[in-house]
This record gives C-alpha cells, sequence and structure tokens, in this order.
C-alpha cells in the first residue's frame, strides 16, 4: 500500500484532501495539498507541478491554506484547483503556468471542468464560514477570463457539488438536496431524497442516474432520463 502523504510535497493538507483521476489516463493522478502534486504512473511517485496555490496558514481570516478541489480537463494539460481561502487557479500547459482567475471568493467547495470544451468549467462555493447563507455557482468558457453567476433560484444554502450529465443538464448538490437546472431555472430532484447536504454526486453514464452522497443518511439513486 502506498502513502500519499509521505509521497506527495506538501506543507497542509486539508481534512477532505482532493485526490482526482485524470478523465482520460487512469495512470495519472492528482493530489492537492497548498501545492498540486501529479502522478503519472498509479501514485506511486508524485511530483509538484504548482508552487503554493493559497494564501499561506494563519493569513487574512483562514487558518489552513489548503487546496480544496481539482479538476482536470480532458485535453491531457488543462487542471484546476480551488483553495479554502477562496482562491481558483487554472494551468493550460500541465503546471508550467499558472492563473489565478478567482479569488476574495468563500471556500471553493469543487470545480468541475467542462467534459466537451477544456476552457469551460463551474465552480461550486460555500460561505458559510464567511458567514453568507446565500448559494454560489458560476460558470466560464473562456478559461476564467469571465465568469457567469448560475445560482439562480437555488436555496440559500452553500453548493457542494456540481457536474454536466449525458443529458447536456446542470446538476448541483447542496445542504438543501439535488437540483437540476432547466430554461425556467432549478428545480429540486429525488422525491425520496431526505432534505438534509448532499456532499458529492457522481454520474452513472451506463444507467443514466444519479448517485448522491449525503451527510448521515447514505447514497441515494436518482434516475434523471
Amino acid at each position: 500500500m502506498t502513502s500519499f502523504d509521505s509521497a506527495t510535497t506538501a506543507d497542509r493538507r486539508n481534512w477532505f484532501t482532493p485526490v482526482q483521476f485524470d478523465p482520460v489516463d487512469p495512470r495519472v493522478l492528482y493530489y492537492g495539498g497548498n501545492r498540486l502534486n501529479r502522478s503519472a504512473d498509479g501514485g506511486a511517485i508524485w511530483e509538484p507541478i504548482s508552487p503554493d496555490l493559497t494564501g499561506g496558514p494563519g493569513r487574512d481570516t483562514y487558518p489552513y491554506g489548503t487546496i480544496t478541489t481539482v479538476a482536470a480537463a480532458r485535453d491531457g494539460v488543462t487542471v484546476w484547483a480551488g483553495t479554502d481561502d477562496g482562491r481558483l487557479w487554472v494551468t493550460r500547459d500541465l503546471g508550467q503556468h499558472w492563473s489565478e482567475v478567482l479569488h476574495g471568493q468563500p471556500w471553493v467547495t469543487r470545480v468541475t471542468a467542462d467534459p466537451r470544451d477544456p476552457s469551460g468549467a463551474w465552480v461550486a462555493l460555500s460561505g458559510y464560514r464567511s458567514g453568507s447563507p446565500l448559494p454560489h455557482l458560476l460558470h466560464t468558457d473562456d478559461a476564467g477570463r469571465t465568469w457567469t453567476d448560475l445560482s439562480g433560484n437555488l436555496p440559500q444554502a452553500p453548493v457542494n457539488d456540481v457536474l454536466s450529465g449525458d443529458d447536456g443538464r446542470l446538476y448541483a448538490a447542496t445542504d438543501q438536496g439535488m437540483f437540476a437546472r432547466t430554461a425556467r431555472g432549478w428545480h429540486r430532484l429525488g422525491s425520496g431524497l431526505p432534505l438534509v447536504p448532499v456532499s458529492g454526486i457522481a454520474y452513472d453514464h451506463a444507467a443514466h442516474r444519479l448517485v448522491a452522497a449525503t451527510f448521515g443518511r447514505g447514497f441515494y439513486v436518482i434516475r434523471v432520463s
């Protein structure tokens, strides 16, 4: 068994340290401490491909300074990384150069790369630690140069995860359940899903359904088409 902690280069790690597989090559993994590490051999050997992407520990009102979410695009060179001190970064050349495309935001809970466009991404944020009850969900289609607010009529609660399904719909996991976005706005999913925080979602491509992980109530399956 390989210990990622000892094999990676990081000064700090989040309680939920993100480990992300490359969407095309399963031998490639990404591991976020305060720097982003990459392995090309299934996790045996790691190398840092970024500097410290945070503001550091104890600065401003944030005590930790860690990467909280990582998403690799399907082109093999674009990688997104978000932090607990409200920063979002992107590299378009596998770590040779990084651009900070968001800062001064709430905690970045999830960044999801657009599976159809490497310059596109969705970003979910939680404002609870900064005292904001509002939902935060953003989208870019130009590698972070401009952003569109997609929060719309989502409930006043953190957004914990976001993904685009095979049907082209956008799905959001929040502290008040699961939602799907249509032309008329967001609507709630899952008639049997309790009103609890949904911390993560995955899309089952074979069965065309969502798998939702909740806080304290287990997993739920929601058929979406």
